[in-house]
């Protein structure tokens, strides 16, 4: 399959591309120093994700170990501008921060030092995610009074 599997990095090699699949995903990330990662991947079909958006068509690239860098790298998704890319997540879409179209390389870009779990959808995906409720919970329902106790 896809599956890279255990990589032991050059602990000098500088900055290095890393590839999954010919268009699939790309890693751009400094490994002066990194340790083995576990970089096995695949495209494999998340049933349950899919089934919150019923309404749309799903391709997902799945990081199964969740690999974490010891340095920020550029993630490249490859899919079209007017498609949605989406870290895949329990309770469903999260947006990705920092998500931009990058022309040059026909891929979506952001920085991570994680790689994760990642959904391509055709249409915009309502997000379901733990942390709206969490921006929720933290709105002031003072009507937007500073707090002398944490300098609001």
């Amino acid at each position: 399959t896809d599956d890279i599997g255990i990589v032991k990095f050059d602990k000098e090699a500088g900055e290095i591309d890393i590839e999954f699949g010919d268009d699939t995903a790309l890693f751009t990330v400094d490994v002066t120093g990194q340790g083995k990662l576990n970089l096995a991947w695949n495209t494999d079909f998340d049933k349950e994700f899919a089934a919150m958006y019923d309404y749309a068509n799903i391709d997902f690239v799945n990081f199964v170990k969740t690999p974490s860098f010891n340095k920020n790298g550029i993630a490249y998704i490859y899919a079209d501008e007017d498609e949605f890319v989406y870290e895949v997540t329990d309770e469903g879409a999260k947006e990705i921060k920092g998500l931009k179209w990058d022309e040059d390389y026909e891929a979506w870009t952001f920085k991570t030092r994680t790689l994760k779990s990642y959904a391509i959808s055709d249409v915009e995906l309502d997000e379901k995610t733990a942390t709206e409720d969490k921006d929720d919970a933290s709105s002031t329902t003072d009507g937007g009074k500073e707090n002398p106790d944490t300098g609001r």
